[in-house]
């Protein structure tokens, strides 16, 4: 029997303290690259959601303004004093909501949205406002509504089409291509005309990680500059 050779069963605890710190490592890392593809799957599905609602927007917004309606002459008078407004009138102003300058939109459009028991079509005064959620957060709404028209647009039962904006800008742009923050088609200012063509900004996030969205749109049915 050969003295020299030492019979070494098991593992001594240096060993086993390696291997634990080996186990760890590989453990830690695994978990760091299952953590990133949580969040990077997590990334990519609330941009292919954003980019969904997105699209939904653009296509409702477009049926309006392809649908716009604008009062012709004669029947179009541009106002006297007393006169009665232009009921199809088309607006455009800005509005503080909470810490935001936002814009809301009035025009007249024969897309009208059925909900309901109400199958009735027509001339509907659309609106798209933003207003303040409960979280304070801001939600972009479309108001829809046919004759008589009220003097308040707006509705707390107005359909939300976009939860959660951080901003919502229309520029309005004449024939010459100036812009303007505001229109009114019953004002001198701008000829009794609409705009030639509607941008509408959506902006989401917070100020240091800002996304835009530009949606713009020509509106075709015009009324000629009256003076």
């Amino acid at each position: 029997m050969n003295k020299g050779r030492t019979n070494r069963q098991g593992f001594t605890l240096l060993e086993i303290l390696i291997a634990i710190l080996i186990f760890a490592v590989v453990m830690a890392t695994l978990f760091s690259s299952f953590k990133a593809f949580i969040v990077s799957s997590e990334g990519v599905k609330k941009n292919v959601l954003q980019i969904a609602t997105i699209t939904n927007v653009y296509k409702r917004v477009s049926l309006d303004f392809e649908s716009i309606f604008v009062l012709q002459k004669p029947r179009y008078k541009k106002p006297r004093f007393n006169s009665e407004p232009d009921p199809y009138s088309f607006t455009g102003s800005e509005e503080n909501i909470g810490q935001e300058r936002v814009s809301f939109i009035v025009f007249s459009s024969l897309a009208h949205a059925n909900f309901g028991d109400d199958q009735r079509s027509g001339v509907a005064k659309i609106a798209y406002y933003v207003r303040e959620n409960e979280n304070k957060g801001l939600d972009l709404c479309r108001a829809d509504i046919l004759p008589p028209f009220p003097n308040e647009i707006k509705s707390c039962s107005d359909p939300i089409l976009y939860k959660d904006i951080s901003g919502f800008e229309v520029i309005y742009k004449d024939f010459s291509g100036d812009e303007f923050r505001y229109w009114d088609s019953e004002a001198r200012e701008f000829n009794y005309t609409f705009p030639s063509t509607v941008d509408l900004k959506l902006t989401f996030g917070s100020r240091d990680q800002q996304q835009v969205h530009l949606i713009s749109f020509n509106i075709i049915p015009q009324r000629q500059p009256i003076e």
